[in-house]
């Protein structure tokens, strides 16, 4: 397939209309209602999701199935009559796993259900002889009691924080069990009956030092009773697995603007993990982002700042797409007014912005014309990671977030084997759709958007005062790189 890289937002702003009308003014009741009813006509969503989740199902990135899923997404934007579709090559480490075992040898020998976490290190053929140490959820309080038990040990921690703890990423834990000379990761749900869930260690996509494991929750109460009557549970833990190079592709497609130097974009991640079809995280919000950008085009209008659609790769292994486009066009990130990031896709119930207060009014009013949909009106302003958002906020982009509510199965299912097309529920895409390009119009549209950039330092005063973890956060020094 022949891939064209244009990395210039003036490249697409230099071309002619291409079929589209002259800019229009900021979106009227007629022309939202114009919007909204073609976004909630099911045909174009519900063939994208038959496509992709059941045509090509799980699409690690760099795989065989992560370029054909790569090359359906560019047939989507085209089909949906995008002007400017291309595809942007993205290096990536291919993650592929040969062998994984937990064992429990002592008191008893038992074969425990595991999985391996992305990016870890691989053992010795033989695997690693290790005591279990329990702490708990992993938080730094509960390492420093355990004080010198960690090192060597293979660390259990659960998902979730106390009540009361500041949030901590599943890469946030395992860092410090690094840091603490933890010889292993056991990672564990922190309910009986939740799936085995897959993830990264890294944020990055770096390779990581010890290996890790997903562990069922009722293995982890096991170990805490063993614990608990001060017997010592010893676990020999395997796991040989390759991070091979390969190549991945951002797809990128544009509606081009009138006003040079103006773009509002939109993201999903494509990838997803490899033990099932992807339909939540991020089928979601995929077909979401393909709908919007067929219905925006079928305006046939002009829209005032270019918009731009990109289907990131790399997202589930270290956010490696979107990086990558900060990296690539970093000229051009001033351009973007705004950027939407659409991961794990619901029933929408409103908008939010990240450090960006001054934009409440116009999503307010937005809200109010969509009052059909329940939106709830609120325009919460907090800053969030750990999706493609993250490297835009990072580079002081700012953002603006459609809020949703996901079915309790597609929660549920999240990074498992149970993530597969029966738990959605399309109508809420196609719901979700409308909202989403009734919001891309509207910010593509207004005469005034009142937007700004970020310096690294509102950046990480913000995230410090909202009590978000950035330990393993590179944060920016200089806005842009």
């Amino acid at each position: 397939m022949k891939r064209i890289v244009l990395s210039t937002l003036a490249a697409c702003l230099l071309l002619t209309n291409g079929g589209l009308a002259a800019p229009v003014p900021h979106p009227a009741a007629g022309q939202l209602d114009r919007i909204v009813g073609m976004a909630l006509e099911s045909g174009f969503l519900r063939d994208s999701a038959v496509q992709l989740i059941d045509g090509i199902g799980p699409r690690l990135a760099g795989s065989p199935n992560g370029l054909r899923a790569e090359a359906l997404a560019e047939a989507r934007f085209r089909q949906a009559g995008v002007p400017l579709v291309r595809q942007e090559a993205v290096p990536v480490p291919l993650w592929q796993v040969h062998r994984v075992s937990v064992t429990l040898v002592s008191p008893t020998s038992f074969d425990v259900e595991a999985i391996a976490l992305a990016n870890s290190a691989s053992t010795p053929p033989q695997g690693l002889l290790l005591p279990v140490v329990d702490a708990g959820h992993g938080t730094p309080e509960e390492l420093e009691a355990l004080g010198e038990k960690v090192r060597g040990a293979a660390l259990l921690v659960r998902t979730g924080v106390p009540e009361g703890h500041t949030w901590l990423h599943r890469t946030a834990k395992y860092a410090a069990a690094v840091k603490t000379g933890a010889a292993a990761f056991l990672y564990a749900p922190s309910a009986i009956g939740q799936p085995l869930r897959s993830g990264t260690v890294t944020l990055n996509g770096a390779p990581a030092s010890i290996p890790a494991f997903s562990v069922p929750a009722a293995f982890a109460g096991w170990i805490a009773r063993l614990t608990e009557r001060h017997v010592q549970p010893k676990v020999r833990c395997t796991l040989l697995a390759d991070r091979l190079p390969a190549t991945a592709h951002n797809v990128v497609a544009d509606i081009p603007g009138s006003s040079p130097g103006e773009m509002i974009l939109v993201g999903a991640h494509l990838d997803s993990w490899d033990r099932a079809q992807g339909a939540g995280d991020n089928g979601t919000g995929t077909l979401v982002l393909w709908q919007v950008a067929r219905v925006l085009v079928d305006q046939g209008l002009r829209p005032r700042r270019t918009i731009r659609f990109v289907s990131f790769t790399g997202e589930e292994i270290g956010l490696l797409g979107s990086r990558r486009y900060v990296l690539d066009h970093h000229q051009e990130l001033p351009a973007i007014r705004a950027m939407i990031n659409l991961d794990m896709i619901g029933e929408p119930t409103g908008f939010g912005t990240m450090l960006q207060p001054e934009l409440a009014p116009i999503l307010r009013k937005l809200a109010d014309q969509l009052r059909g949909f329940g939106l709830d009106g609120k325009v919460p302003d907090r800053p969030g990671l750990f999706s493609d958002h993250q490297s835009f906020l990072l580079a002081g982009v700012p953002i603006v977030t459609v809020r949703s509510r996901l079915r309790p199965e597609v929660a549920a299912a999240y990074h498992s084997a149970a993530d597969t097309m029966d738990i959605l529920d399309l109508g809420r895409q196609q719901r979700a759709a409308a909202v989403t390009a009734a919001l891309v119009w509207t910010l593509a549209n207004v005469p005034e958007l009142p937007t700004h950039r970020l310096s690294p330092a509102e950046v990480r005063d913000a995230l410090t005062a909202a009590g978000v973890d950035t330990s393993e956060i590179n944060l920016p020094t200089e806005i842009g790189h």
